[in-house]
């Protein structure tokens, strides 16, 4: 495939892309040799799509922090709880991941 701005093939590259604060590293791309411009094939962007897409959460709600019996709760909505193979009743581990991340995981 040739730049039609500088009439030279476009060569073949592997790039940093970022969406979504997601990075992806080694993105094929073509980069035109005269000015580095660089763009996707449709072939490599749906590449790039997938791969943030398997990065993605398939599920992410927003929900406020309420209370129940006078202590801090959230409420777990049905996708969520089936979606992680969750049940009524089940004992679930609760920790911080960082600052900023709490994860709800099936205790052991």
């Amino acid at each position: 495939m040739k730049c039609p701005e500088h009439n030279v093939e476009y060569e073949n590259v592997k790039t940093t892309y970022e969406q979504y604060g997601v990075i992806l590293k080694d993105a094929k791309a073509l980069r035109c040799p005269v000015d580095g411009e660089e763009l996707f094939t449709m072939e490599q962007a749906e590449a790039i799509r997938k791969r943030i897409t398997a990065l993605s959460p398939r599920l992410k709600l927003v929900r406020k922090i309420t209370r129940a019996g006078g202590k801090p709760s959230i409420y777990l909505p049905p996708e969520i709880v089936k979606e992680a193979g969750l049940k009524i009743g089940q004992e679930v581990e609760v920790y911080l991941a960082d600052k900023k991340k709490i994860v709800i995981e099936a205790a052991k």
